[in-house]
């Protein structure tokens, strides 16, 4: 029995978030600078003897299913909505006749602010590719990742978490009208190492219920003008940011996280609600240099860029206080997939 497997990085977004969002991108052009990091959002597809397509979500504890036509009875509308558009379906059901089990699961909770959302649909549509034997263009997976969440879903958000989810790494997106232009920035394991070891994430809070309406404010905003001059601010500091971290001044670029956030703050009152205010200002009283939310605000895990030696005593105080810190690594590989042959248990 063949097995189907794959996995899509999570980032952390350090500047030009919101600038990926529309209609900002299309009409002035935006930046963003993220980098994956080790933690996945991970599927499988196994043939199952029942008919039909059933999905399983192992964190969420949610189980939908497809029987006959196109009527889902579950509440999985995100993995329900890739198998709906994607034109390889039939190829797919053709390979696992009866019909096939996909299982899932998030290496971090949902509203985690890493693009997790955007990483699951990356790894289901790698998947399903392999499984039908086709190959695809990068930058047209992580469109169609974008048009099944913003467009057949209408997830509010931008394309830098499709982007990153793809292509992986340290890496600069410029995103314009009509095309996208991934530029890697470092790519020596050393560098990268060098930055990992100055920053720490934790999770403070679960943002889901506040990303609908955080996310329609702030393009709201932009649309009247009220905003559009912070979006510009935002934008410039890529740049910047981009060449500190090719110098490897790691303490410039942590300084420069902090501007940043302030400029960030302005966008919407909701960005940073109180505790998000309170870990940061804790975080800035033990050594951190700057930091921010590391999706579009209102929760979720935040990263803080502080010297080395102020590590420890920065993590000590941030548990204190009830975040979750969580050890990560950076990686420079996009979505990935594989197979293997398992021998049948029901065979035994």
């Amino acid at each position: 029995m063949k097995i189907y497997k794959a996995r899509a990085p999570m980032r952390i977004g350090f500047f030009g978030g919101g600038t990926d969002v529309s209609p900002y991108a299309e009409e002035h052009g935006g930046k963003v600078l993220n980098c994956t990091i080790n933690l996945f959002v991970r599927c499988m597809i196994t043939p199952s003897s029942d008919p039909g397509i059933t999905i399983r979500s192992l964190d969420l504890q949610e189980v939908s299913k497809l029987v006959s036509g196109r009527e889902w009875d579950g509440k999985l509308s995100l993995p329900q909505a890739v198998l709906d558009a994607m034109p390889l379906l039939q190829s797919v059901r053709s390979v696992e006749k009866p019909g096939f089990k996909l299982t899932m699961f998030s290496d971090a909770p949902p509203g985690s602010g890493l693009g997790s959302s955007s990483a699951l649909v990356v790894s289901m549509l790698k998947l399903l590719y392999a499984i039908a034997g086709q190959t695809y263009d990068p930058h047209q997976l992580a469109e169609l990742a974008y048009r099944i969440e913003r467009v057949d879903l209408n997830i509010p958000g931008g394309r830098q978490d499709q982007y990153a989810a793809v292509f992986g790494g340290m890496c600069l997106y410029h995103f314009g009208k009509d095309r996208v232009i991934v530029e890697p920035v470092i790519t020596d394991p050393a560098a990268l190492m060098e930055l990992e070891s100055c920053l720490i994430i934790g999770y403070i809070g679960d943002r889901q219920l506040l990303t609908r309406h955080l996310m329609s404010d702030q393009v709201q905003r932009l649309v009247k003008g009220d905003t559009l001059r912070l979006h510009d601010e935002t934008k410039a500091f890529v740049d910047e940011a981009t060449r500190l971290l090719r110098e490897l001044r790691i303490a410039d670029f942590g300084r420069l996280l902090h501007e940043a956030w302030e400029v960030k703050k302005a966008f919407s009152p909701h960005i940073a609600p109180p505790i998000v205010d309170e870990v940061y200002a804790l975080a800035r009283r033990h050594g951190a240099w700057g930091g921010k939310i590391t999706g579009a605000g209102g929760g979720g895990f935040m990263v803080f860029a502080c010297p080395f030696d102020r590590r420890l005593d920065l993590e000590r105080a941030l548990i204190e206080a009830g975040v979750v810190v969580r050890p990560f690594s950076f990686v420079t590989h996009g979505v990935q997939s594989w197979s293997v042959e398992e021998r049948d248990e029901n065979s035994r």
